[in-house]
C-alpha cells in the first residue's frame, strides 16, 4: 500500500469515528430532556389537610361549669358563666336550668322572689341574690328604666329531660373581692369564683 492510500484510508477512519461520536452524543443528550420533562410532569400533588374527624359528634358550645346545685323537684342549677361589664359595674352570671326528673316542672313562678315591685318577676330570675359574705353584703338584680328585672324573663314550665339558658346581672362586688354565693329561691348556694370573671 503506497503512503498517499495510507493516509486516505486514515482521514476516512478518522472521519467515521467523529460522526460515530456525534450521533452517540445527540442520542444520549435527547433521553436525558425527555426525563426532566417527565419528571416535571408527573411529580406528586401537596398533599391536602384531611377533611376534620366529625365522628365525635358536634359541638357542645364551650360552656364551663363553675358550680351545680340541684334544688327542688330534680331541677339542677349549672352555672356557666360570670362575666363583668367594661366599666367594671356590673356582673353577669349566666347559668343553665335543667328538669333532670320525669315530669314536667311548674314552679318557675317560685324564682321570681318576693318583691311585687319588679315587673313580671313571677316567671324570672328576679329572685336571685349575689352575697359577698366576707363583707356580709347582699347585692340584688338589677332593674331596667321599667322596673323590670336585668335577667331571664317570660319562663315557663320545663319539661322532663328540657335544659333553658338563663342569667341575671348584679351590681359588682369591689374588685378585691375573690368569691361570692349565687343564690337563686329553691337552690342550696353556689359558689363563684369573681376572679375568674372576664
Amino acid at each position: 500500500m503506497t503512503i498517499q492510500n495510507s493516509l486516505r484510508t486514515a482521514g476516512v477512519l478518522a472521519a467515521s469515528t467523529l460522526a460515530l461520536t456525534a450521533c452517540s452524543a445527540d442520542d444520549t443528550s435527547a433521553p436525558q430532556k425527555d426525563r426532566a420533562s417527565e419528571s416535571r410532569t408527573t411529580a406528586p400533588e401537596p398533599e391536602q389537610p384531611s377533611a376534620p374527624d366529625r365522628t365525635t359528634g358536634p359541638d357542645d358550645g364551650g360552656d364551663r361549669v363553675i358550680d351545680q346545685v340541684t334544688g327542688r323537684d330534680s331541677i339542677v342549677l349549672t352555672i356557666t358563666g360570670v362575666e363583668r361589664s367594661a366599666s367594671g359595674k356590673s356582673v353577669t352570671v349566666s347559668a343553665t336550668l335543667k328538669n333532670t326528673g320525669t315530669k314536667g316542672f311548674f314552679g318557675i313562678s317560685a324564682y321570681g322572689g318576693t318583691d311585687a315591685s319588679i315587673t313580671g318577676r313571677m316567671h324570672s330570675l328576679a329572685g336571685a341574690t349575689l352575697t359577698d359574705a366576707a363583707n356580709s353584703l347582699r347585692y340584688y338584680v338589677l332593674r331596667d328604666t321599667a322596673g323590670g328585672c336585668l335577667c331571664s324573663t317570660a319562663l315557663r314550665a320545663l319539661d322532663a329531660g328540657e335544659t333553658v339558658p338563663v342569667f341575671a346581672q348584679f351590681p359588682a362586688p369591689p374588685d378585691n373581692v375573690r368569691s361570692a354565693d349565687f343564690q337563686l329561691p329553691t337552690f342550696p348556694n353556689a359558689t363563684i369564683p369573681l376572679g375568674a370573671a372576664r
